[in-house]
């Protein structure tokens, strides 16, 4: 298993750099998606025959400015602006094992300070990262670097806050979403790493309150193990392509079903500009490999 993480996140660290050096020519969002997802396929081997052996984990997230997680396009009515502050969250599987990991990018460089300090706020939680590990120390860390920081964004001073509510978490073969947190600031949680265990580490410093909101738009959704048993025939019919990894419209028309998982659009509540870091680690006996 360690080896399939291995190769994804080795996948996962090609395709940053190639949409780094490209990223000049895209013009709309739906360019950067179709090109990222493009490349999944080709480095993983995807066989829609089998479409479960390999190939992308989660629709490629392009959420800009306030918006905080969870935005995919489903058309190129999204222009790219030279101000706008672009979160790429993306996602590689070979046989379940997800090397998840995200970047932030603006074209003027008027938001490079805070993306700084994202790329330092998650290198601060992977440092502290470990067997024995308590999730909610870490967590502490996170804040405590993000909260410590003050920019000047044309001419206005911004305290940096951390995002409360968005935090990182563990995964399994085909779940994104686990069973523990790794939070983005400090709380009562006493859950530990373990050998053997995968986590996502990801921050989300922001110029505003650090408050999010549910949007009404959706445009992520999943089948939970636990609702398997319970969807309709046409939720069984993208089951069969995706099992529990996660789905949007762009690939399928999603049937009304209850017991299919949504995941809205987040925001800040207060208009604040968000940047994202991203890395998945596989925690060892004595330490952690960054996988991507």
């Amino acid at each position: 298993m360690y080896q399939n993480y291995k190769k994804s996140g080795t996948i996962h660290k090609i395709i940053q750099k190639n949409v780094r050096d490209k990223f000049d020519k895209f013009y709309n969002t739906l360019e950067i998606v179709e090109f990222i997802e493009d490349q999944i396929k080709t480095y993983s081997k995807y066989d829609e025959n089998e479409p479960l052996n390999a190939g992308i984990a989660f629709p490629v997230g392009i959420s800009i400015n306030d918006v905080a997680a969870h935005d995919t396009p489903s058309n190129n009515d999204r222009l790219i602006n030279k101000d706008d502050l672009l979160k790429i969250d993306y996602g590689i599987h070979i046989n379940g094992c997800i090397s998840d990991g995200a970047f932030s990018i603006c074209p003027s460089g008027k938001y490079d300070e805070l993306i700084k300090i994202s790329e330092g706020a998650t290198n601060i939680g992977i440092k502290n990262s470990g067997p024995d590990c308590i999730l909610g120390e870490i967590g502490g860390y996170i804040q405590e670097y993000i909260e410590s920081k003050e920019i000047v964004i044309d001419n206005a001073t911004y305290q940096i806050k951390s995002i409360y509510d968005l935090s990182g978490h563990n995964m399994a073969p085909y779940i994104i979403h686990l069973n523990k947190a790794v939070p983005n600031i400090r709380i009562p949680y006493y859950e530990r790493m373990k050998e053997d265990e995968v986590f996502a580490i990801e921050t989300f410093p922001t110029t505003g309150s650090g408050d999010i909101y549910n949007c009404s738009e959706c445009n992520h959704f999943m089948i939970e193990q636990k609702n398997v048993h319970n969807i309709n025939e046409e939720s069984k019919k993208i089951y069969d392509l995706r099992k529990t990894l996660a789905f949007c419209p762009r690939w399928f028309d999603v049937p009304q079903d209850k017991y299919i998982s949504k995941f809205p659009i987040l925001k800040t509540t207060d208009g604040g500009r968000v940047a994202q870091y991203e890395k998945t680690i596989y925690v060892k006996s004595n330490k952690v490999d960054i996988i991507n």
